[in-house]
């Protein structure tokens, strides 16, 4: 893992502080996901240092985060997403390890190919359901907090970069680790690129990049895909081939030895 080498590459970004970004907060938006190798990511990321800038806090511009999601016990939501339908949704608890900062966010996915996320504040690092998580569920959700429970732990690296002009926003995952009660998952090799912006704007420095490197959009999602790593018992057929892709890139193979 080149991590160093990605700390050289950040510092050659201007940066931006979190407050100068409430224009491209995008709570509305359209996403786009591209998976590539990390070694991949570290020769693209060079080519984006004019046009983006790099956020930064207090000094650090590389970011840790830890996720749980929540899920009814028949993983309902799971399956919605992996049967297709649109009009979903996708509960969790996030920490934002460095800023010492824990939501718990409903993220819906409706019929438009826009996705909306909604959050509250909590106490950091809790996972307590209580009167306000509560109605907040309720009220935005089609679930009842007496519905779901705990089902996918998931940790991660994170590099945001920003075009203002262009009003976009990229997240750069990497260092992904998924956890229940019984497995251990991680994937080292793997980076998750993922564009948010307004649904009308067509410009990207970094998509014009990726299509250069025939690098197409691939939808990932970090619950889906946790899921059915750490589970033999869930569907997988809508990503088979996702799961295909992580076995060539992963140094050892065969992160996922399901029959193929």
């Amino acid at each position: 893992m080149e991590t160093n080498n990605i700390d050289q590459i950040l510092d050659k970004f201007q940066g931006i502080q979190l407050e100068e970004m409430d224009e491209v907060s995008l709570m509305k938006r359209v996403d786009q996901k591209f998976t590539i190798p990390f070694s991949k990511l570290i020769t693209m990321l060079p080519k984006l240092t004019k046009e983006y800038r790099c956020l930064e806090i207090e000094k650090k511009r590389l970011f840790s985060y830890q996720t749980e999601y929540l899920d009814t016990t028949d993983q309902q939501m799971f399956l919605l997403h992996h049967n297709g339908r649109v009009n979903r949704y996708k509960i969790r608890f996030r920490d934002y390890v460095e800023s010492n900062l824990s939501f718990l966010e409903i993220k819906f996915k409706n019929n438009k190919s826009e996705t909306l996320k909604k959050r509250i504040k909590v106490d950091f690092g809790s996972r307590s359901i209580d009167k306000a998580e509560k109605t907040f569920i309720s009220k935005n959700s089609t679930f009842k907090a007496g519905q779901i429970e705990p089902k996918l732990a998931n940790s991660f690296k994170r590099v945001t970069l920003v075009n203002l002009l262009n009003k976009e926003r990229v997240t750069i995952d990497f260092q992904l680790k998924f956890k229940t009660q019984t497995e251990n998952i991680d994937l080292p090799e793997l980076a998750i690129i993922e564009l948010k912006k307004e649904k009308n704007n067509s410009k990207s420095t970094i998509i014009s990049l990726l299509k250069d490197n025939k690098i197409r959009p691939t939808n990932f999602s970090k619950y889906a895909i946790g899921s059915v790593l750490t589970s033999s018992d869930l569907k997988y057929n809508k990503f088979k081939n996702k799961l295909i892709y992580l076995n060539k890139i992963h140094p050892h193979g065969n992160i996922w030895n399901r029959a193929v």
